[in-house]
């Protein structure tokens, strides 16, 4: 499948990353490039990531790609409502954005495919754009119940053309998972690096650059993503504290067989890439 016009609003570091497969697949003709930052729109024609900028998304447009911050997507799609396109989101949070969509709308535009791809960076912006970002890695779709099949297809085309492999969730579920693989992550990634200091730096090893890599990501954005998704977010919270206690409490009483118990399960687990 080849789509003829497709546009992306915001070619940063998802929409970068998207127009640079779309290329490599030879899955979009020609891609049109909206962003507010010029900076940004002119790098991202400057790397061919797209073929132009424009400030609204053409009538002609046969596929759009919303990748711009999760607490702005609802107005976004609210907007092109009445678009013959296509059109997906990259948002890490789907329940509010669904509700905002019904609250302004009074129903989800049967032509939007909610969609989530895990991967990503803690950098930001076209430069840090890379074709292959999504190979390999998931991308959730939450389909409606009033979503027309063909939209559906064709943004599941788009996705698999990057080399992601294509998932399907509720929204509810999709929350729930990714507040523990991803917003709880970074949560304490951040609440982590609260307590270092300078002195610390030249202590530091691989070890500590895994752990913490990912409280380089954009603040701004986090809290945004972390503020949307917070009642799942406290509940996985409150699950980590749990099972932190009961660490820390093995320790305390010196219960060897617990803890290494506790430590075993863990290594059990094949952790995969947050992004």
């Amino acid at each position: 499948m080849v789509v003829e016009n497709a546009t992306i609003i915001g070619v940063g570091l998802i929409g970068g990353s998207l127009a640079g497969a779309w290329r490599k697949a030879s899955f979009a003709r020609h891609i049109v490039g909206v962003e507010a930052d010029g900076s940004a729109a002119e790098a991202a024609l400057r790397l061919g990531l797209v073929d132009e900028i424009q400030s609204t998304v053409p009538a002609i447009s046969d596929l759009i790609a919303i990748c711009i911050p999760s607490d702005q997507i609802a107005q976004q799609v609210a907007d092109l409502s009445s678009h013959r396109a296509a059109i997906f989101d990259v948002g890490s949070v789907k329940t509010p954005i669904l509700d905002a969509l019904v609250a302004r709308l009074n129903a989800i535009p049967e032509r939007f495919v909610p969609c989530h791809p895990i991967a990503g960076s803690e950098h930001s912006g076209p430069e840090a754009a890379r074709a292959d970002l999504f190979e390999n890695a998931t991308t959730v779709i939450t389909p409606t119940s009033s979503l027309n099949p063909a939209a559906l297809q064709l943004v599941r085309s788009a996705w698999q053309a990057t080399g992601a492999e294509v998932v399907e969730l509720t929204p509810a579920a999709h929350d729930e998972m990714l507040a523990v693989t991803s917003h709880l992550p970074h949560l304490l990634a951040f609440a982590f690096m609260q307590q270092i200091q300078p002195e610390h730096q030249q202590y530091t090893g691989s070890g500590f650059r895994d752990f913490t890599r990912i409280a380089g990501a954009n603040a701004e954005l986090w809290w945004r993503i972390l503020s949307m998704n917070k009642s799942q977010v406290f509940k996985a919270a409150q699950d980590f504290d749990v099972n932190l206690q009961a660490l820390l409490q093995s320790l305390a009483d010196g219960d060897k067989q617990s803890g290494i118990a506790m430590l075993s399960a863990a290594v059990k687990l094949d952790p995969g890439e947050d992004a």
